[in-house]
């Protein structure tokens, strides 16, 4: 038998074969093949995948060759020759995605067209957005700790129980249970503009109906103020998430998520630490009721620029209620210390808004969800 490899070699690295169909004689001719040095013409070593054997070749496995030239122990030395199905004969009909001469020669298709249809152009306002998301959240929470604070104060000036104020506190989670699903479904039909605005507009008109409520026998109206504010939360609470996947692209969205927690936690901060500065404690009634109309006041117009401004652009149980008997723990052991009561909170609210940036952050980075 005929070595191949010789015959090859010293026909400049080109294979001169004869096709079994006719060749078109006005083609060019196919351009030379350097041979790799990593193919081995020995029989008993395969050709690499990669290498065609010539442009000419046709794909057919049965390919024509001399007659008494076998190709490879397998095939036979018959007129019509057979290559190993490892060989390609033409780069157009490969078995193989890829058929050049060497390696480094491999491309891969374009998919340049795919990336640009797929491509999320996200928008500047989208910081804008979270925003004021966070700090209406923030007036919302604020609203919800603001009786707990200073429960004694309230206590005393409606003349009603501890236990009546802490429910002032404790609604917010009373009307979340029922309405959670409910809002969840409006979110899905309505979207995510319409939920912001009525969040907002209930959490402004909450903190205007407590200022009709400055006078010690109408402890009803501000009940009546705080459940709107509640069902408010509702829908802020649920938002969070909603606005981070519409607005954020995908290595933003955890970041996003914890900015708009963190005015929720802000807002309670705020609750425990303004309260008692806001309303001593006195036993005149009357300048009780001036120094509630003023935290009121501040409330209700910081709530109404925020609806304003969005009109044109496991361990939450145990913080809630830790939260609404903060101020109670505390001057039940240390009478008078109201002030530091609120420090209490407001030192356990910044460990955990600090947590929440730092998980988040973490997130967009590393991406290790649960």
């Amino acid at each position: 038998m005929v070595n191949e490899g010789r015959n090859l070699e010293e026909r400049d690295g080109t294979l001169e074969q004869q096709s079994a169909t006719p060749v078109d004689a006005s083609a060019p001719a196919p351009p030379a093949i350097p041979t790799d040095p990593s193919i081995s013409t020995h029989p008993s070593v395969l050709a690499h995948p990669s290498v065609s054997a010539h442009p000419s070749v046709s794909a057919h496995p049965s390919v024509s060759a001399h007659p008494s030239v076998s190709a490879h122990p397998s095939v036979s030395a018959h007129p019509s020759v057979s290559f190993h199905p490892s060989v390609s004969a033409n780069p157009s009909g490969s078995a193989f995605p890829s058929t050049f001469a060497h390696p480094g020669d491999l491309t891969q298709p374009s998919s340049s067209g795919r990336e640009d249809l797929s491509t999320i152009k996200v928008s500047r306002r989208r910081w804008a957005v979270v925003l004021v998301f966070s700090c209406y959240s923030m007036c919302n929470a604020f609203q919800w700790i603001q009786y707990g604070s200073i429960n004694n104060i309230f206590k005393y000036f409606y003349g009603v129980s501890a236990f009546a104020i802490d429910w002032l506190s404790m609604v917010y989670m009373l009307t979340y249970i029922p309405l959670l699903l409910p809002v969840a479904w409006l979110l899905e039909k309505f979207g995510l503009r319409n939920i912001a605005l009525m969040g907002s507009a209930l959490n402004c008109l909450g903190a205007w109906v407590k200022l009709g409520s400055l006078k010690p026998h109408l402890f009803p109206v501000t009940v009546l103020g705080q459940v709107i504010c509640s069902v408010a939360q509702v829908f802020i609470l649920g938002m969070p998430s909603r606005i981070a996947s519409v607005w954020f692209g995908a290595n933003e969205v955890s970041t996003a998520c914890s900015i708009a927690v963190f005015g929720n936690q802000v807002g309670i901060a705020i609750g425990f630490l303004v309260p008692p500065v806001l309303v001593p404690n006195s036993k005149d009634k009357d300048k009780l009721a001036y120094h509630i109309s003023i935290m009121f006041y501040i409330i209700a117009a910081v709530a109404t620029l925020l609806f304003i401004l969005v009109i044109i652009g496991l361990n939450t149980g145990a913080f809630y209620a830790l939260s609404t008997l903060l101020n109670r723990m505390v001057i039940l052991h240390f009478p008078g210390e109201e002030v530091n009561a609120g420090r209490i909170g407001l030192t356990i609210v910044i460990a955990g808004m600090f947590g929440a940036m730092i998980s988040g952050i973490w997130l967009d980075r590393s991406k290790t969800y649960k």
